[in-house]
């Protein structure tokens, strides 16, 4: 008898074929799972080892019949760490989904680790979990990076910070200065057009402090706002008053074109005001003597739309999709060393981005100006107009006031205070926190300006003790100082105060406060 037994010979060598295609795959996934810096295991449903790849073998000084078969609790882990590792299983069996996590641990040398891990379900035919396989990867060098990393730029913002604090500092007592000889009515015009540079350029300064401060604000995605109704127009207004000067200084006819309907928005104010000004002083910068900058605002559909357009040097191609990054200049060179930090622009990005809104620059390339467009969501309610405030440049005859002004910096509390008496006012000077109670008590002033990193004393704890006696509860006490960060104006709320200036603080607005005050 002849049997044709072909098909069952091809069948054979088929399965011989899938079982060695079979083994050569289990060596590959051996192989990589053997190479890779990673630790790789299998546990079946109640925790006991089904594989370990060799790394982690030999982390551990076993061999795979020592581990397969054997839950952690079994291998020595401890009994807190089987408990996790049981209920990250019940957690992967009751769920389906992978589970990620960290654990620490104790390396061979006695220091402290992290392991990063994933515990991933597999599962059978059927659909059922029937085991889990877990990566874990130790974590350690990076974390130390991470922290490190932390620690950089939180020294960074701190020296940001004390920066701001210390160059604030002198330039109160220069803006003082110059104030005092603008007071003078009989001044000579140079002395004039002298003290209106040195304010000008201190006022130039302060934005650079600013500007620094706001970097770390956005690098820790920290930048506030506080929003409330505000009227578009206010906006450009204030940005108009802060820029006008440079614009005039640089010999340039700046056109605003408002829209005759007021535009609402919820904003903050001043940050939205930042915005404009910086556009506004940009395109100053960047437009020769003779041009021609032009401002406009406007409705456009739900949106409120701000346009600054120069004739200015423009901006080429390549360039535009750069120009909001941190830090970066559009012409860096000694011919145009006035360009700034290249800080404006991206903070303009962050404070409209935080407002809902986008900004945009455009350009026909260079030589042929620029243009901005701010766009902000705006309020469908119309809102009552409300007739900005117009700002005082001169110094009012005020009531007679008692005045402490109390600084370490000499020149700082002696300038203002003589500024303050040529406004009439009583004035008593002290230089360290001691000082300052003593004179307020002595004293006996209606208003205290005082400084906060004094000597003997600072400036929070002389006005807690202040607000402790019963002839200082009802003083106005205003914290005048470079610390000018939100959590330096909760803190100096909370010591008391009644007000927080940021130097260089400008005169004339002191001396506003101080004839606005009301006798108790």
């Amino acid at each position: 008898m002849v049997l044709d037994i072909t098909s069952r010979r091809q069948a054979e060598r088929q399965r011989q074929d899938v079982s060695a295609d079979l083994e050569r795959l289990s060596r590959v996934h051996e192989t990589i799972l053997s190479t890779i810096d990673d630790f790789a295991t299998v546990v079946d449903r109640e925790g006991r080892f089904l594989y370990a790849n060799r790394h982690l073998l030999s982390v551990w000084g076993k061999t795979p019949d020592e581990i397969i078969g054997k839950t952690r609790l079994e291998l020595g882990y401890g009994q807190a760490l089987h408990e996790k590792h049981l209920r990250e299983i019940a957690q992967i069996l009751d769920t389906g989904q992978p589970v990620r996590g960290e654990t620490a641990f104790t390396g061979a040398s006695g220091l402290p680790g992290i392991y990063d891990y994933i515990f991933t379900p597999v599962r059978g035919p059927n659909g059922e979990v029937e085991s889990i396989i877990g990566i874990s990867r130790d974590i350690t060098e990076r974390k130390r990076t991470e922290e490190a990393l932390r620690q950089a730029d939180h020294q960074k913002n701190t020296f940001l910070a004390q920066l701001a604090h210390e160059l604030r500092n002198p330039l109160a007592p220069i803006r003082n200065a110059a104030q005092i000889f603008r007071s003078n009515p009989v001044a000579e015009p140079k002395l004039l057009w002298a003290s209106e540079v040195i304010d000008r350029q201190v006022g130039h300064l302060s934005r650079l402090i600013d500007d620094l401060l706001d970097v770390s604000r956005i690098s820790r995605n920290n930048l506030e706002l506080r929003t409330q109704r505000i009227a578009l127009q206010d906006v450009i207004r204030g940005a108009v008053e802060i820029g006008r000067p440079v614009v005039d200084q640089n010999r340039q006819e700046l056109t605003v074109n408002l829209s005759a309907e007021p535009v609402y928005l919820l904003a903050d104010l001043a940050r939205l005001t930042q915005v404009v000004m910086n556009l506004l002083i940009n395109a100053a910068k960047y437009t020769e003597p003779g041009g021609h900058i032009e401002l406009i605002a406007a409705l456009e559909g739900a949106d409120a739309v701000i346009r600054v357009k120069d004739d200015g040097i423009g901006i080429d191609a390549t360039v535009l999709p750069r120009l909001f990054d941190m830090f970066f200049q559009v012409d860096p060179t000694l011919e145009r060393s006035q360009g700034g930090l290249g800080i404006g622009l991206s903070l303009v990005r962050s404070v409209v981005k935080l407002h809902g809104g986008t900004v945009t620059a455009h350009s026909a390339g260079t030589g042929k100006g620029s243009e901005f467009v701010v766009r902000v969501p705006a309020l469908s309610v119309a809102m009552p107009v409300v007739p900005p405030k117009v700002a005082d440049n001169g110094v009012k005859a005020a009531p007679e006031r008692r005045v402490l002004v109390v600084d370490d910096n000499r020149d700082a509390a002696e300038s203002l205070a003589v500024f303050l008496q040529l406004g009439g006012h009583s004035v008593h000077t002290a230089y360290d926190g001691v000082e300052a109670v003593e004179a307020a008590e002595s004293f006996r002033p209606d208003i205290v300006l005082l400084d906060i990193g004094m000597p003997k004393l600072n400036g929070y704890e002389a006005c807690r003790r202040i607000r402790d006696t019963a002839w200082g509860k009802d003083m106005t006490v205003i914290a005048q100082t470079g610390w000018g960060q939100d959590e330096d104006k909760r803190r100096t709320h909370e010591a008391g105060f009644d007000g927080h200036l940021v130097k260089p603080v400008d005169p004339v607005a002191v001396m506003k406060i101080v004839a606005d005050l009301k006798r108790p």
